[in-house]
């Protein structure tokens, strides 16, 4: 009988590690960071949300390094690697895929559309906290964002 108490107490230790840990990592500055944007609490950030949030945590300067106002392709391609290197090629696509009007450029605005395209896994057009922590956590660096 003793054995069982063992053993009920062991199984509900196991199901708090599995249900819980990852809920607690829900609290980390990724997570602070989604709710301080989510302007409206509801369950995601809309693109006018998530465009603020970008240029608030100076995402697009963190690309840029010569700081003009385009990144050039070789700017994207380091970055894309740094900061979205977790993401699956497929889903990041190429350069000429993120530059829109063919100038060989990536403005700002081409660069927060095709990254909410990128960060939105679901296609739901709203990127959830689970989206935006996975973005925050991945685009971390020294330095970084």
């Amino acid at each position: 009988m003793r054995m069982n108490n063992y053993s009920k107490l062991f199984r509900a230790f196991i199901i708090f590690l599995a249900l819980g840990l990852p809920a607690c990592g829900n609290e980390g500055e990724g997570a602070k960071l989604f709710k301080t944007y989510n302007q409206d609490e509801n369950d995601y950030l809309e693109e006018r949300e998530f465009y603020v949030a970008l240029e608030e945590m100076n995402y697009f300067t963190a690309w840029n390094k010569d700081d003009d106002a385009y990144l050039s392709e070789d700017e994207w391609s380091a970055a894309v690697d740094e900061y979205l290197g977790g993401y699956q090629i497929a889903t990041v696509e190429q350069f000429g895929e993120w530059d829109l009007d063919g100038d060989n450029m990536i403005s700002q605005d081409e660069f927060r559309d095709n990254l909410f395209e990128v960060v939105d896994k679901d296609d739901n057009v709203q990127i959830s906290e689970s989206e935006f922590v996975e973005l925050y956590n991945e685009g971390r660096s020294p330095g970084g964002p």
